[in-house]
């Protein structure tokens, strides 16, 4: 048994935030955010460093769950529209470590972690560090690769801390992250576990966490937990927190895709699902799990190992589960035996519900010279090659970390459009729901914005993360408005929008380009 250890605590200088309304303009029925605040292990602690409550005129557009909501749409339903943004960083705080997260706002702090296992709490105004809390020790890839099944050269990110995208519950002032982690002073892959960290935002204190590890680990039969990764947003919904499994870069090791889910009071059994693959089948996309307006939940999964047609593993598919966790439907392209050899995952990206409506829509890496997007309808997932409508979706490249949507126009000259993470930049098509289909209406008009897409203040950001690039553009058109040059950036790096902030995750922290409404 692993023995408790203490979380360090650090508490720096910076100026308390100016009056706000604690969960002012937060659509709480969209995000499933929310909950009774449990007395249990909450300890006391100085009240200095908390929020200040008080009223403002204009929304705060607080971002707590990665891309806005919990159908995963990437749209800030809150922020005033952006006419401008600084063409230098208001600020660029250099952290302790990578954050390979979407940044989360919340009553005008910015909430980012990093891969040393430490949350930090940044004014969004000044880039101040209010406080900061290191909750566990990251784990180094020299020892994760020395597990069985797994062999130097493993993975691409060192040391593993926290990954995915943390998420934050208003009603009871608390964030939630996982960390991967080792046992201080341990030098052995067998001590690696993921843990589920709760932190109080009232009081910077740790104040539970479990492992949250699947069962039956560390065994040829089943799975080793240095081969699992957390990269995944984490979702909240009913009180629960879900958490998706995926493995390494290289699809390396003995690994499955998993969902995990517990209480957010840290009590009781932890949930689990497996994807039914004798190896692989990783949930990997930066969005996590979505849930749909009826409370199911979707996840899409990478390869699996199956090379047959008669032995379907979920490889290659999109999943529906029920929020116990158990299978409600599955849809995967026809192709999926090729897909799973070729290691064309269809789960690069997570599935996004188009809010107002029952559709899904997902897409993947490119399956040979050509890539697709899907269209179908919640809980009518037909299975192998049913169901769904396939279309030809980025002109180069695949599909990596999740896609955004947005709905342009009211009534019946209503548009719904979703842009996709396309490695070519980003692409726009236009659904129709009879029939169900799409077409293409924009790429940008310059430059390759190819990671993941937000709608925010009017516009459409995307991060080129390969070449440190933030754009900026029309959401009808594609036309680039803004492009400004960013600090070096991570796989599929995420950017988010709130409290008067474009905020940027990089390979060393966080920085923030003022916005002007």
């Amino acid at each position: 048994m692993r023995l408790r250890r203490w979380a360090s605590l650090t508490f720096l200088a910076g100026p308390l935030c100016s009056a706000i309304v604690t969960g002012a303009g937060l659509p709480a029925s969209a995000s499933g955010l929310g909950g009774p605040l449990a007395a249990m292990d909450r300890p006391g602690g100085p009240s200095a460093g908390g929020l200040a409550h008080g009223v403002v005129a204009e929304p705060l557009g607080n971002l707590l769950t990665y891309d806005y909501d919990n159908a995963r749409s990437g749209h800030d339903p809150d922020g005033p529209g952006i006419a401008s943004i600084s063409s230098a960083p208001a600020w660029d705080d250099t952290l302790d470590g990578a954050d390979y997260g979407q940044p989360l706002v919340y009553d005008g702090t910015v909430y980012v972690a990093t891969e040393d296992d430490t949350v930090y709490a940044i004014s969004a105004a000044s880039g101040t560090v209010r406080w900061s809390i290191h909750v566990g020790t990251p784990v180094r890839l020299s020892v994760v690769d020395q597990a069985p099944t797994l062999s130097p050269g493993c993975g691409d990110i060192d040391p593993l801390g926290i990954t995915g995208t943390p998420v934050i519950d208003p009603a009871r002032d608390e964030l939630f992250a996982v960390e991967e982690t080792e046992t201080p002073g341990a030098n052995s892959w067998s001590e690696v576990q993921h843990w589920l960290v709760a932190i109080s935002l009232a009081t910077h204190r740790e104040l539970w966490h479990r492992e949250v590890d699947p069962p039956h680990p560390n065994t040829a039969a089943t799975y080793y937990i240095a081969a699992e990764q957390q990269r995944p947003a984490l979702t909240l919904f009913d009180g629960r927190i879900y958490v998706p499994f995926g493995g390494l870069y290289g699809d390396c090791g003995q690994y499955h895709g998993y969902v995990m889910d517990l209480s957010e009071t840290g009590v009781g059994p932890v949930g689990s699902y497996q994807v039914p693959t004798q190896r692989e089948g990783g949930i990997w996309g930066t969005g996590g799990a979505a849930v749909s307006s009826k409370g199911d939940i979707y996840v899409a999964t990478g390869n699996g190992s199956s090379d047959s047609a008669s032995d379907f593993d979920e490889g290659n598919s999109v999943v529906e589960l029920s929020n116990s966790l158990q299978r409600l439907g599955f849809w995967a392209p026809s192709d999926w035996v090729t897909l799973n050899a070729q290691d064309w995952d269809l789960g690069s990206a997570g599935p996004l519900e188009v809010p107002g409506t029952s559709i899904l829509f997902a897409a993947g890496k490119p399956a040979g010279t050509t890539s697709f997007g899907s269209v179908m309808t919640e809980g009518h997932l037909g299975g192998i090659g049913h169901g769904a409508y396939t279309g030809t979706l980025c002109p180069s490249g695949g599909v990596f970390g999740a896609n955004a949507t947005d709905t342009l126009g009211s009534g019946k000259s209503a548009r719904i459009f979703v842009y996709a993470a396309c490695g070519s930049g980003t692409e726009a098509v236009q659904l129709t729901t009879s029939p169900l289909a799409f077409h293409t209406v924009w790429h940008p008009s310059t430059g390759s914005p190819n990671g993941p897409p937000i709608v925010a203040g009017g516009l459409v950001w995307a991060l080129d993360w390969l070449n440190g690039v933030l754009y900026g553009m029309k959401p009808a058109t594609g036309l680039v408005v803004f492009s400004r040059p960013t600090a070096p950036l991570n796989h599929f790096a995420t950017p988010a929008a709130g409290d008067g902030m474009v905020l940027v995750p990089t390979q060393t922290g966080v920085e923030a380009f003022r916005a002007n409404s």
